[in-house]
């Protein structure tokens, strides 16, 4: 059952196109935009940074503790056909 935004909720504000040099952050599945709302609930800040860092810099030069590629199984998907490299951004 899918849920649609009623009186008293919140009103997220519109993605603007993203600039040149960013990308676009989407979900991959339902799963994925419920955490990533439950996420925003408990650290808020953290939660922006990251969002920020996926539109400006995914996949950085140099991983850190906080910033690193997937290992094994999980370090490539495949998105429309492509196969791509995973990554994981921690908030703590």
């Amino acid at each position: 059952m899918r849920m649609t935004a009623g009186r008293g909720d919140r009103a997220a504000p519109p993605a603007p196109p993203a600039p040149l040099g960013q990308w676009e952050v989407r979900f991959a599945d339902a799963a994925s935009a419920k955490g990533w709302e439950s996420l925003t609930q408990q650290a808020r800040e953290n939660t922006y940074r990251a969002w920020i860092l996926m539109r400006t810099d995914p996949m950085p030069l140099a991983e850190t503790p906080r910033h690193h590629r997937l290992k094994a199984a999980l370090a490539h998907g495949t998105h429309r056909g492509q196969t791509c490299e995973q990554w994981q951004i921690r908030s703590k």
